[in-house]
């Protein structure tokens, strides 16, 4: 009789035992996302006005940047390289170049003194002139006329959700950026009217940018993708 008593009871235990395993894994699997979701989306103007105090300090940034689409003018496809404006504004990395219509992939590059250098291999390099009569990629670090003057220059700034890229969790601006700010960050785009623009900035105290795209027709578009800002830069001058 005992025996019979105690095999209901420890089935009684094991039920709610199990029922609490499952609320609770439940509770633990939904919780971070449920207030992550239920969390207010920051202002837009003053996540956009913040992250351009931090992008304007900013001295150097790993960047990566991709042409969708096509912009006729725009002699880049993609281009991995590093920015700074220390000691001097310069730039270095690969890019993969458009030129009379054949794509060179892996190109060398310098920016620096305000020229551009390139290589096809590393020895073979060559002063282009100006950088700012083909593309200045060095611009983009300009207080005055990179990513900075971009998002002081957004109208109808809207948050658009949260997204991570590349790891890093941020918020999603999006809006029109002027035309002026877009020709002074990449004058091949040739804006004569507002551009739509989208800004991922980090949801800490810093509001990092970590990308921004500007779409100047839809489906064409540059983006660029930013990491190691802060991160020292040393860029050497080809001997041409």
């Amino acid at each position: 009789m005992h025996v019979m008593q105690t095999r209901p009871r420890i089935a009684v235990l094991v039920s709610v035992l199990a029922a609490l395993v499952t609320a609770a894994a439940l509770t633990a699997g939904c919780s971070s996302s449920d207030k992550k979701a239920e969390t207010p989306l920051p202002d837009a103007a003053t996540l956009l006005k913040d992250s351009n105090t931090t992008t304007k300090a900013e001295q150097s940034v790993h960047l990566q940047l991709t042409v969708n689409g096509e912009i006729k003018e725009l002699p880049i496809a993609s281009l991995t390289g590093d920015l700074t404006n220390t000691p001097a504004v310069a730039a270095q990395g690969k890019a993969d170049i458009v030129f009379l219509g054949q794509k060179l992939e892996g190109v060398n590059f310098v920016v620096a003194d305000g020229n551009l250098y390139g290589a096809i291999t590393a020895n073979s390099w060559q002063n282009f002139g100006p950088a700012a009569d083909i593309y200045d990629v060095s611009a983009i670090l300009s207080p005055d006329k990179g990513l900075a003057n971009v998002l002081a220059n957004f109208s109808d700034p809207k948050t658009d959700g949260r997204e991570s890229v590349n790891g890093v969790d941020t918020v999603k601006v999006t809006g029109n950026v002027s035309a002026d700010a877009v020709n002074k960050i990449a004058p091949q785009i040739g804006a004569t009217g507002p551009v739509a623009g989208t800004a991922w900035v980090t949801t800490d105290d810093k509001h990092q940018l970590i990308q921004a795209k500007l779409e100047p027709t839809p489906g064409n578009s540059v983006q660029m993708t930013l990491s190691d800002w802060g991160k020292p830069v040393t860029v050497t001058k080809p001997a041409v």
